[in-house]
């Protein structure tokens, strides 16, 4: 074996080392009985636009904004202290045939993460997630090159992760492999699967109580 594959397999197996150390830090940091009560103090969505969802497009050809013609967005350095604009207002491009339609303000009332408010945007493939000071736009077309590259403000990694909609679910890939965050319709209510933390939302019509 030559010295240059001993020196990268020696350079994963620290990467890995590190990746296990954060994940560690970070479930303890969940199972804090105050993670709630820090996540109910972040900013919330109250610009009214969130709570309106744009009347997309019936086909392509009737699209006047594509999700092409906005510019994508990421998680801003230092933390943002008001909830951001929507990144899509005014992108009407329809979803492709199968996808769920996950749009709009989400509020977690039950799990690990509840207190926790996020607003999806969605229009073509695109998906934007915005929420716990992180701000995740991605085309959900499975490949990495168009995937999440941002940074997690909870764990500070960098993120480089696929999405892509399959059997009824929004499913993300870390590192276009391993299956790390899903979510998912079970009746009115979106499940969020956010590695070992399952976690129940509703979707709300108004700015949620601070």
């Amino acid at each position: 074996m030559s010295v240059d594959i001993k020196e990268k397999r020696r350079q994963e197996r620290i990467k890995r080392k590190e990746n296990n150390r954060k994940m560690v830090a970070f479930m303890d940091r969940v199972k804090d009985p105050n993670f709630s009560k820090k996540l109910a103090s972040f900013p919330r969505p109250t610009d009214p636009r969130d709570y309106s969802l744009v009347t997309l497009a019936p086909d392509l050809e009737s699209t006047t904004v594509q999700a092409g013609d906005i510019p994508y967005a990421n998680t801003p350095v230092p933390r943002y202290t008001k909830f951001p604009e929507p990144v899509l207002a005014g992108c009407d491009e329809p979803l492709p045939e199968g996808v769920i339609d996950l749009r709009g303000i989400w509020e977690c009332y039950e799990g690990p993460f509840k207190g926790h408010v996020e607003r999806i945007e969605q229009c073509g493939n695109r998906v934007v997630i915005t929420g716990g000071y992180m701000i995740h736009d991605m085309r959900a077309d499975g490949t990495l090159e168009n995937g999440v590259n941002d940074t997690n403000e909870i764990t500070g990694e960098a993120h480089y992760v696929s999405g892509l909609f399959e059997d009824g679910r929004l499913n993300l890939r870390l590192n276009g492999k391993t299956l790390v965050v899903s979510r998912r319709f079970e009746g009115d209510d979106l499940i969020w699967v956010y590695g070992p933390f399952t976690n129940r939302l509703r979707r709300l019509d108004k700015p949620p109580k601070s």
